[in-house]
C-alpha cells in the first residue's frame, strides 16, 4: 500500500474565525501552528503512511511541514477546498500513491490508533493475496465524520484520483453519495480523536478541560466562562 496523507491548511493567520471572539489573531494562528506540528508527528507514527503532504498557500504552514520532513504543495492563488485537494491528489497519484488520506491540521486528540482505523476499515475491502503478496480489487472509501454527523473530518481514497471532493455543508453524506456514484466500497469509522476537533466555544472549553496547558495564555482561559 502506498498511502499518502494529505493536510490542507488556511493561513495561519485567517483560521479558526469561529473563535475569534475568544482567541487573537495571534493567538489563532499559534493555535493552528501547535496542531498543524501536533498532527504531523502523530503521521510519523504511522507506518501505513507512506508519506505526507501539506497543502497551503501560508510560507508558514509550509516551513513547519517541511520541519516535520512533510512534502509541501504551495498554492499560487487562492482557491477553494475541493479545487486544492484534487490538485494535491494529482500531485500524490504522479509520485506513485495509489491511496490518499484527507486530514485537517486542527485534530487535537488525534492518535496513531485513529489513522490505523482508517487504514484498517479500507484495507479488506480493496486488498487480496494471490500468494504473492496483495493486490488492489475494487475502489474503497473509508470515511469518519465529526461529532455533529455532518462534516468530514478523515477521508480515505484507493485510488486517490477521480473522485470529486464535496466539502462544505453536509460533505459527510455528499462524500457517502459521491463513493456510491463511483461504485466504491465504503466504510464508516468511529475514530474518537477524529471525531472532536476545534469550531466552536463549546470545543475549545472542552480542550482546555482535558489539556488545561493547551492555553495559548491565561485569558483564554477566562475566555471561556
Amino acid at each position: 500500500m502506498m498511502l499518502w496523507a494529505i493536510i490542507p491548511v488556511k493561513p495561519l493567520r485567517d483560521s479558526k474565525s469561529r473563535l475569534s471572539h475568544i482567541l487573537s489573531t495571534d493567538e489563532r494562528a499559534e493555535l493552528t501552528a501547535t496542531l498543524l506540528a501536533r498532527t504531523l508527528k502523530v503521521l510519523g507514527e504511522v507506518k501505513a503512511v507512506h508519506r505526507t503532504l501539506v497543502v497551503s498557500r501560508d510560507p508558514a504552514a509550509l516551513k513547519i511541514a517541511r520541519a516535520h520532513k512533510a512534502l509541501t504543495f504551495g498554492e499560487t492563488e487562492k482557491q477553494d477546498l475541493n479545487t486544492a485537494l484534487t490538485r494535491a491528489t494529482h500531485v500524490a497519484a504522479a509520485q506513485q500513491a495509489n491511496c490518499v488520506l484527507i486530514l485537517p491540521s486542527d485534530l487535537p486528540f488525534l492518535t496513531p490508533a485513529d489513522v490505523e482505523m482508517m487504514v484498517t476499515a479500507a484495507v479488506p475491502e480493496m486488498m487480496r493475496s494471490n500468494g504473492n503478496g496483495y493486490y488492489y480489487n475494487e475502489r474503497a472509501v473509508s470515511i469518519c465524520t465529526d461529532h455533529n454527523q455532518e462534516g468530514t473530518n478523515a477521508l480515505l481514497l484507493c485510488p486517490p484520483t477521480g473522485f470529486n471532493f464535496q466539502y462544505g455543508p453536509g460533505s459527510f453524506k455528499h462524500h457517502l453519495e459521491e463513493a456510491a456514484r463511483l461504485g466504491m466500497s465504503r466504510r464508516i469509522v468511529h475514530a474518537p480523536g477524529i471525531k472532536f476537533d476545534l469550531d466552536t466555544q463549546k470545543d475549545w472549553a472542552t480542550y482546555l478541560a482535558i489539556q488545561p496547558e493547551a492555553a495559548v495564555s491565561s485569558a483564554l482561559v477566562s475566555g471561556v466562562k
